[in-house]
């Protein structure tokens, strides 16, 4: 039978009424005869059979050819589906439980009444079998009982149904399993990725056509073969071989755990080795939590580990050309820095003395000759200067230190500073500033000064007749509170349109010829353009051949928060300071140590002088000085470990400020000198008023 457990009894009522097709108006023919029959040996004028769904009434089968649906309280058969048992009336008219009853007080007017509960189940009534009389009194218990057989009957007849009913349903439930079984083997068979299906001690139950297809077997030697036979192997990327217990499904049907993307190498029978990415995921009973089967999933990836495996090469590659390219930048550094120490070491010796001898008695000839040679060693020093700039550019290290500035003194003082060889080439110099610009701005001072005079010394150059002209103004008008813009315009040749952007370049001018008539080694436009780009600006050009060209700067200058500091007193650019300093100066290049002390004897200090490392530490272990001029790069003992054993080794000058006195000016060595504990650095060829300005700082 139907299962209709854990429902109510009128639910399972109407469960077995909807399963036998009564609510839905189905066609009983066999019922309808057993309802004539009832009526026959009853010897009554109406039988019908009723069934109950809780809520209305519904005759299935009646004699006088009616089939109707009433509410439960107008049906004669509603006492008696509730009593469960048979029940007699002589004369509904005068029965309480028939006084909403229809077809007592309407038509046919039953009097004489005799119900009879039928159901499929013990318990369950679904319904009535009735007779009636339109005279009361004609039914006695032998009729009754009579009715009571033909019930059996009926039930017999429900029970049969239900009985079809099922026989059907099961029918129907194989076939669609069939069906759906069908359509899974359709679909496992379709997937193109290779799935298989594997039981903890049965082994491989299931396996697809994919799957055979990229394990390169059969499905009978896939099915003969476990995960310790040694003609299955598996592989790791790096080449080591799997353990049986350590293959994919084996983990998974030990542990539970599902595992993702996992990579397994094959060789296939022709020798080709195949990779496979493989997935898996447990099956687990569902009362005790164990691994019931595992399902394995896997395509070929072995194309991609190929690939892989080349850019890993590649990469490999890479990263050695990267390593030597670094070795090469670093080789290339350390020998800007030798380079930088060996060319400002002399350098230092040859402009310091020329800056002395400027300052003794001369004649007209003699002073002209020392004029070439300060003019000689300051172009060196420029050469020198924008080779290390260039490398400080090309490793992006620049460092821009805003201050706030006047733009109005710092372009006059650019005017001033470029004015004498102007006039030298028999140029006119125009300068215009913009007054807004009189308010402090921030930018950087050297750094701007820089540009401006590459742009200058660019100008003169070129420019044989005319005019050199600087005028500068703020971006305000165009919206641009924080921008301002240099303008260095000359009456030269211009520069030709392909040739406009190129001359940024480095080491490039406008053609060959042009280095050997100006000299020069075609790297000031493009560090000027890479400071310009570092301070949040460009330098753009607009030329006209053969009628000059016009360098515009823009660059980042915000108003400053506060105001400028004052100059340095006079006394103390002059030399002339409020208190004479005890300075030791270390170098081992004798010339630098005659020069240094002469330019500080000059300027009214003490100077002490020693050439090694260990002299210095043992002078500063015995007697108090005010301040220690240091050069870095000294042989047996360098400035770092002078400058550490003199802060570690106490004594009287354990806070003594060291000044770093050095040519090797390269960012990451100013960095280093910083950290070392120097209070400045002095950059060898050694300007005077740079270094009094520095004692000055430091002291």
């Amino acid at each position: 039978m139907i299962n209709y457990a854990g429902m109510s009894k009128v639910e399972r009522r109407v469960a077995v009424l909807r399963d036998l097709d009564v609510l839905n108006g189905g066609d009983f023919p066999g019922l309808d005869r057993l309802i004539a029959l009832a009526a026959d040996v009853c010897d009554a004028n109406i039988a019908a059979f009723v069934v109950h769904d809780g809520l209305d009434a519904h005759q299935l089968s009646t004699t006088f050819g009616t089939r109707e649906t009433m509410p439960g309280p107008e049906c004669m058969c509603t006492p008696i589906l509730e009593a469960g048992a048979t029940f007699i009336s002589d004369d509904a008219r005068h029965d309480r439980r028939f006084s909403s009853a229809r077809y007592v007080h309407g038509a046919p007017h039953v009097r004489s009444f005799v119900g009879v509960p039928v159901g499929a189940e013990p318990e369950l009534p679904l319904g009535v079998l009735a007779i009636g009389h339109t005279e009361p009194g004609r039914f006695s218990p032998r009729q009754a009982q009579r009715l009571e057989r033909i019930a059996e009957l009926v039930t017999s007849f429900l029970v049969a149904r239900l009985e079809g009913i099922e026989a059907l349903r099961a029918a129907a439930k194989t076939e669609e399993e069939r069906k759906r079984q069908h359509l899974f083997e359709l679909i496992f068979n379709a997937i193109r990725e290779g799935v298989n299906v594997v039981a903890p001690r049965r082994g491989l139950i299931e396996v697809n056509p994919a799957c055979l297809e990229l394990i390169g077997l059969t499905r009978e030697e896939a099915a003969s073969r476990s995960y310790k036979d040694p003609r299955w192997q598996g592989f790791r990327p790096d080449g080591t071989d799997y353990k049986p217990n350590e293959f994919p499904v084996m983990v998974t049907l030990r542990t539970g755990q599902a595992l993702q993307d996992f990579p397994l190498g094959i060789e296939m029978q022709d020798g080709r080795t195949r990779w496979l990415s493989v997935n898996t995921v447990p099956l687990l009973h569902p009362d005790t939590g164990a691994v019931e089967y595992a399902v394995v999933t896997m395509k070929d990836v072995t194309a991609q580990h190929e690939a892989e495996q080349k850019v890993a090469a590649h990469t490999a590659e890479l990263s050695a050309a990267l390593a030597s390219a670094e070795r090469a930048s670093q080789a290339k550094t350390e020998f800007l820095g030798v380079m930088s120490h060996e060319l400002r070491t002399p350098m230092n010796a040859v402009l310091s003395c020329a800056g002395l001898l400027s300052q003794s008695k001369l004649d007209p000839v003699q002073r002209r000759t020392l004029g070439v040679l300060e003019d000689a060693g300051r172009q060196m020093l420029v050469l020198l200067n924008d080779l290390l700039d260039l490398s400080s550019l090309n490793a992006d290290k620049i460092r821009i230190d805003p201050e706030p500035v006047s733009l109005v003194r710092l372009i006059e003082d650019a005017a001033v500073i470029w004015a004498s060889d102007v006039r030298a080439k028999g140029l006119s110099l125009s300068v215009v500033i913009d007054p807004d610009l009189q308010a402090p701005r921030m930018v950087d001072r050297a750094r701007l000064l820089q540009v401006i005079g590459n742009l200058m010394a660019n100008a003169i150059k070129f420019t044989s007749v005319g005019t050199v002209a600087i005028r500068a103004w703020s971006e305000s008008v165009r919206g641009r509170q924080d921008s301002v813009a240099i303008e260095i315009e000359d009456t030269g040749p211009g520069v030709p349109r392909e040739a406009a952007e190129r001359i940024f370049s480095p080491f490039e001018q406008v053609d060959v010829s042009s280095k050997r008539k100006h000299g020069g080694l075609g790297l000031g436009l493009f560090i000027a353009r890479r400071l310009a780009m570092a301070m949040g600006g460009d330098i753009s050009l607009e030329t006209r051949p053969g009628l000059g060209s016009r360098f515009t700067v823009n660059i980042a200058a915000p108003l400053a928060a506060t105001s400028i500091d004052p100059a340095p007193p006079a006394d103390i650019v002059t030399g002339r300071e409020h208190r004479r300093l005890e300075i030791l100066c270390v170098d081992d290049n004798a010339r630098n140590l005659y020069v240094i002390s002469a330019m500080l004897r000059a300027a009214g200090h003490g100077a002490i002088v020693c050439s090694s490392g260990s002299e210095a530490l043992e002078i500063l272990r015995q007697r108090k000085v005010d301040l220690v001029l240091l050069d870095m790069v000294m042989p047996e003992m360098d400035g770092f470990d002078v400058l550490a054993r003199l802060r570690e080794g106490g004594g009287p000058n354990a806070e003594t400020p060291v000044i770093a006195c050095t040519a090797n000016v390269l960012p990451a060595q100013l960095e280093a000198y910083e950290k070392a504990g120097t209070a400045g650095v002095l950059a060898k060829p050694i300007d005077p008023r740079a270094m009094l300005e520095a004692l000055a700082s430091a002291a």
